[in-house]
């Protein structure tokens, strides 16, 4: 459930700076082109998983 609790603001975040960032930048005349393997995760995602992190007891994300 904590999980939950974290992600929820995190992703309401990155939904209301998504449309700041679009009406402040200038529009582009082509898509983005992604090179090698397309992303597979949100960015919410990824900044939920470095507040665990640091709230964690853990130095490294390597499994000994």
């Amino acid at each position: 459930m904590f999980i939950i609790s974290l992600f929820c603001p995190i992703d309401n975040f990155f939904n209301i700076y998504k449309k700041y960032k679009a009406s402040q930048q200038l529009p582009t005349d082509r898509p983005f082109e992604t090179r090698g393997r397309p992303r597979t995760l949100h960015p919410s995602e990824v900044m939920t998983i470095l507040i665990l992190f640091h709230q964690s007891d853990y130095r490294t994300l390597y499994a000994t």
